[in-house]
């Protein structure tokens, strides 16, 4: 009768560990480099993007990757990803084909490779969850690889000798550095290929494919800024709880008041709230409806706005850049984003004259009883819809005789500085 000795069996489980590490890595660069496309298009042809192209189920990655922690360095961290599972990729196809890979020192590089990317994960999850409360589907499953790779990986350490650990970090130190300089280089490579192929493409695609020219005119607006006697207009479509308004809005504001725009530009604000604020316009439900707006507050803080404006005319757009600075200070209670209390605060910062626990001052009253406002923002709502507007959505246009001329618009991008709008008002002067 034979027997099996337990020195036999490791290699084996090793093997295992190995093999499947294996097949979760390439997985793993299958996701990040969809991830990556996703990604790429977004930022570089918005208009051409499908709206909910990466959602599955009642999830969606359209907030992930367009956060600001969706990019390091200039590059998608999805790239990362695709590179770093490169690295695993190689360690682990090493280790399933031969046991003594890089020297012995392939199992605890491929347990180290593991560990991190769990803390990796367990941060970008954490965030998902926590901060954005919009976890990307595409990201979890990349969460689900890189738990089942670290399963993987005590596999493979399972078969390694009881002394490996001990020469490696004693006598054999330069074996386990040798392996990850080699981790080093594969990783550099792959960051390297991909990189100059990401930015490569962005010369082959045109940003404003796909973006249509507004086949109405634009609705009446009273927030406005900028030049008496423009001679190109910016039209922003703005939600006032989405954060890649806000990143839209302060670049704009820092372009049209920067010295260097030599160009009259006037500035048009819309509201667009992800939420009915007239459920009786849109009795079947607002189309573009967000839970982030709807509970947030996103139709208080419109009407806020409006009422600063009509309050003390001009300072509506400050009042605008007001409440968009809650988004980096949330209710320490829980509360919504836009609650009467916060947003009164914020009115009182601007230099309007109320006392902000009175629910009788003439903020709350216009709030509460005036009817122009929630007419506008009602206004902006169903053109927005009729135009299928993404929030944000902005575009510059030339002006002639005060005149919006709307069959030339060049759309603007949230991630755009102040420098590259400025270059576009340019563009528009010249254009013919």
């Amino acid at each position: 009768m034979s027997s099996t000795t337990p020195q036999d069996k490791p290699p084996g489980i090793a093997r295992f560990g190995a093999g499947a590490a294996l097949l979760l890595s390439l997985l793993g660069i299958g996701v990040g480099a969809y991830l990556t496309v996703l990604k790429f298009r977004m930022t570089f042809t918005p208009c051409a993007s499908t709206k909910g192209a990466c959602a599955i189920g009642g999830m969606s990655c359209e907030d992930a990757l367009q956060s600001s922690w969706s990019t390091l360095l200039g590059l998608p961290i999805s790239l990362w990803g695709s590179a770093f599972y490169l690295v695993v990729a190689v360690v682990a196809g090493g280790l399933f084909l031969r046991s003594g890979f890089l020297r012995g020192a392939a199992r605890p590089l491929l347990l180290g490779l593991a560990l991190f990317d769990i803390a990796v994960s367990a941060v970008y999850g954490s965030y998902a969850f926590l901060v954005l409360k919009a976890p990307c589907p595409y990201c979890l499953s990349l969460y689900v690889i890189s738990a089942l790779l670290l399963m993987c990986a005590l596999f493979a350490v399972h078969g390694a000798p009881r002394n490996l650990w001990k020469r490696l970090t004693t006598r054999r130190q330069a074996d386990l550095l040798d392996a990850v300089f080699v981790a080093g280089v594969v990783f550099v490579v792959g960051l390297g290929v991909q990189s100059v192929g990401y930015q490569a493409t962005r010369r082959f695609v045109d940003a404003q494919t796909g973006c249509a020219a507004p086949t109405a005119a634009l609705p009446a607006t009273v927030i406005v800024t900028g030049a008496a006697e423009p001679k190109v207009g910016i039209a922003l479509f703005l939600d006032l709880s989405c954060p890649h308004c806000s990143n839209e809005f302060r670049n704009v504001g820092r372009a049209i008041r920067s010295k260097e725009l030599d160009v009259p530009t006037r500035v048009y604000v819309f509201h667009t709230p992800r939420a009915a604020c007239d459920t009786e316009a849109f009795p079947a439900g607002y189309p573009k409806h967000h839970p982030d707006a709807f509970n947030g507050g996103a139709c208080l803080a419109a009407k806020a706005a409006e009422c600063v404006e009509k309050l003390r005319p001009g300072a509506g757009f400050d009042m605008i850049a007001a409440l968009f600075a809650l988004q980096a200070d949330p209710d320490p209670n829980g509360g919504p984003l836009f609650s009467p209390e916060r947003v009164a605060s914020k009115a009182v910062d601007i230099g309007l004259e109320i006392d902000p626990d009175d629910r009788d001052n003439e903020l709350f009253q216009c709030i509460n009883n005036d009817k122009d406002g929630p007419a506008r923002i009602t206004a902006h709502q169903k053109f927005a819809v009729e135009q299928d507007y993404k929030v944000p959505t902005g575009y510059v246009f030339p002006l002639e005789n005060g005149a919006p001329r709307l069959d030339t618009v060049n759309h603007l991008q949230s991630d755009y500085t102040a420098r590259a709008i400025i270059n576009i008002v340019r563009g528009m002067v010249k254009a013919p």
